[in-house]
């Protein structure tokens, strides 16, 4: 059987949007370029919005791990010079053999500059990508702003148009005390929502062996274990699926030399392997009320076909002829307990 992240990342089922939760300790730009790939493979246009990576070094990333075509590879460059500070002078070259590159000039601008034209470009096309590197530019400058654009791109998603954005986990917004989170919206709005964790750093200390337990790592924003892509991470999944069904299973990535390559957990933890847990929405369990019966309530096939076998008085009824029409007649027959008054109750009245 597929592992889930490898039917993510080749569209194998429907997925219209895919949420990257990452962090410090593991960032999105593996997977991203892993999705960026898969579409443009298989002939589909993408469209990525750079916002804290350089264009430059997205293709070469791309670039340097996959031999594609990148004449269907449109950036939208929030990057490079998002507000509009150093002017187009010190613009750098557009890379040669992508389809375009459109600079944003005023991110404040959001829904002109980029929810425009990302629309455009992906109207007339039968099979999209839309990428986001990162959300938190867009959300320093409004919180409600870009959850509408992303709320808007996600009614325009299908199953061969797909959304898929990476957003820091473990940032937390300024004035976000009160209310929804932004995290816990989009994790609402989407419906693949993937965790990325670093492995759990290795301390071989010999005295966890004597005691019989390990203690607990001090917490740290970075260890040795962080962003080290080449030794792996960990990928839980959370998968909405239309039938209405929830599938949470947690799989392990890493690096090679041909791209991102996808494993069971198993092999880079070394713990037991989980089994992959699926539910379903609103649907309450219901346990069978003939399990834990001290007598049998069952039939066996002897039983079964001597009841088969017995005739019903009504059969005998459906087996007549009905050629010869009458009419219903019903007869009654009055007996002692019957009440008869012949007395008119209202004899005494003037009428």
């Amino acid at each position: 059987m597929a592992l889930c992240l490898n039917q993510l990342i080749e569209n194998k089922k429907s997925s219209p949007f895919l949420l990257i939760n990452d962090s410090v300790q593991s960032s999105a730009l593996p997977l991203l370029a892993e999705f960026a790939f898969t579409a443009l493979r298989d002939e589909e246009m993408v469209i990525a919005i750079m916002t804290e990576t350089s264009p430059l070094a997205w293709i070469d990333r791309i670039s340097s791990l996959y031999n594609v075509p990148l004449h269907k590879l449109h950036i939208i460059d929030a990057y490079t010079d998002p507000f509009g500070w150093d002017g187009t002078a010190n613009d750098p070259p557009m890379p040669p053999g992508i389809g375009s590159l459109l600079r944003v000039r005023n991110l404040k601008q959001m829904e002109e500059s980029i929810l425009a034209s990302v629309i455009q470009k992906a109207h007339d096309q039968t099979e999209c990508c839309i990428l986001f590197d990162s959300l938190h530019p867009f959300l320093l400058v409004s919180k409600q702003r870009t959850y509408q654009m992303i709320k808007t791109l996600e009614s325009l998603t299908a199953d061969t148009l797909r959304l898929v954005v990476g957003y820091h986990a473990d940032t937390r917004l300024p004035s976000e005390a009160r209310g929804i989170s932004t995290a816990d919206a989009l994790n609402r709005l989407a419906s693949v929502v993937i965790a990325l964790e670093a492995l759990p750093e290795q301390t071989n200390d010999p005295l966890d062996a004597f005691a019989g337990f390990a203690a607990q790592q001090p917490f740290s924003y970075m260890n040795t274990m962080s962003n080290r892509f080449e030794k792996g991470g960990l990928a839980r999944i959370e998968w909405r699926k239309k039938s209405g069904k929830v599938q949470y299973t947690t799989e392990g990535y890493y690096l090679g030399s041909k791209g991102l390559i996808v494993v069971p957990s198993t092999k880079l933890t070394g713990e037991r392997p989980e089994a992959t847990l699926e539910t379903e929405d609103a649907v309450p369990q219901q346990s069978d009320p003939m399990t834990n019966l001290s007598f049998n309530l069952s039939l066996t096939d002897d039983q079964r076909r001597a009841k088969d076998n017995v005739v019903l008085p009504y059969m005998n009824v459906q087996q007549q002829d009905h050629t010869q029409h009458s009419t219903g007649t019903i007869y009654y027959e009055p007996d002692a307990g019957d009440d008869f008054d012949d007395e008119d109750p209202d004899e005494d009245l003037d009428i």
